[in-house]
């Protein structure tokens, strides 16, 4: 099965849960339909809302108005989380279009970033589950967390494996994790088959972050929807510069010390740093351990019995997407000349 397949299966569910986003960012303040229509029609795959349906089906819940909630407000806590992000970083691009500080300023991103949390939380709140309003206020809290960890270590290049790593965790895994975790407890699902759930999450959230890590030096802006190189040009160590850093000798080291710190960094110089990466095997390096955790996320499902076990294959293929995406990479606009 490929993610296609699993995208056409869910077809319908997913038109459901889009229709749920839409609904519920109304409001009678203009600004906030206007921002929240724009956010939400610049694509994404809907990953997360996609695991809330998978994992209750694997769990023998079908989608319900009450599965459907939960996939729209997973949904628009990731959001506000982008929008909150792409203030910090001044970021201007994503997917393709520009993003929301970028065109309204971020006072108005930051703002409808609260809105949409607190609309999450309304739709949580609504059906009052103790146990799912508690995973998903804990999984909030470890995202901040990250934000605030990496926040620290700003341009600090000499930050272990161990944080970057944490970091992910935190930032990403915390909530891809939660969200397969939502469908499991919507179907009432047994403590071993909520154990193999949240260890997929965990593991799965660990190789999607990682092989965007590596797709921000190797992919093409078509693929990445922004431009190549954001995380070099914002400051941001994450494993593939890690890596070539640890890997490099002390010229070498001295460049990226001063690369890391300067705020003004050329397309020459990424360049550079790619070439620089391919030769140190550090984009490899990241994909490789992507690839680990993903196989290892899908081994973790082979620990419980599910009352649906047809749906394993739908998640083994959402697990093989995040390593097929680098197969379309194309890294000729970045290699050296």
């Amino acid at each position: 099965m490929e993610f296609e397949d699993v995208t056409q299966d869910l077809k319908s569910d997913l038109a459901r849960v889009e229709e749920a986003i839409s609904q519920n960012y109304k409001s009678d303040v203009p600004l906030i339909p206007g921002i929240s229509s724009y956010l939400m029609s610049c694509g994404g795959k809907r990953i997360r809302p996609m695991l809330v349906l998978l994992a209750a089906k694997l769990c023998g819940r079908e989608t319900d108005d009450t599965v459907v909630k939960h996939g729209c407000a997973i949904e628009y806590l990731h959001a506000a989380t982008l929008l909150h992000d792409d203030v910090v970083d001044e970021t201007t691009v994503r997917r393709g279009k520009e993003t929301v500080n970028a065109k309204w300023g971020s006072d108005a991103s930051i703002l409808v970033g609260d809105f949409l949390i607190s609309r999450a939380i309304l739709i949580l709140a609504k059906d009052c589950e103790r146990k799912i309003i508690q995973a998903v206020t804990e999984a909030t809290k470890v995202l901040v967390e990250g934000g605030i960890f990496e926040y620290t270590e700003a341009r600090n290049i000499e930050v272990g494996e161990r944080h970057i790593l944490n970091v992910i965790y935190r930032k990403t895994s915390s909530m891809i994790s939660v969200s397969a975790r939502l469908g499991c407890l919507l179907a009432n699902a047994t403590e071993q088959q909520e154990t193999a759930i949240i260890s997929f999450g965990d593991d799965f959230g660990m190789a999607f972050q990682l092989m965007d890590d590596a797709l921000d030096y190797d992919a093409d802006e078509a693929l990445l929807g922004k431009p190549p190189g954001t995380d070099f040009k914002e400051g941001h160590v994450t494993l593939p510069l890690h890596h070539l850093y640890n890997n490099a000798d002390r010229p070498l080291k001295k460049e990226i010390e001063a690369f890391i710190k300067n705020e003004n960094i050329t397309e020459k110089d990424l360049r550079y740093i790619v070439g620089q990466m391919h030769q140190h095997k550090s984009i490899d390096y990241t994909l490789n351990l992507a690839c680990f955790y993903s196989d290892r996320a899908k081994s973790h499902l082979k620990k419980a019995d599910f009352p649906a076990p047809q749906y394993l294959e739908h998640l083994t293929a959402v697990a093989d997407y995040i390593c097929s995406r680098h197969a379309g990479s194309s890294t000729a606009a970045l290699s050296p000349k």
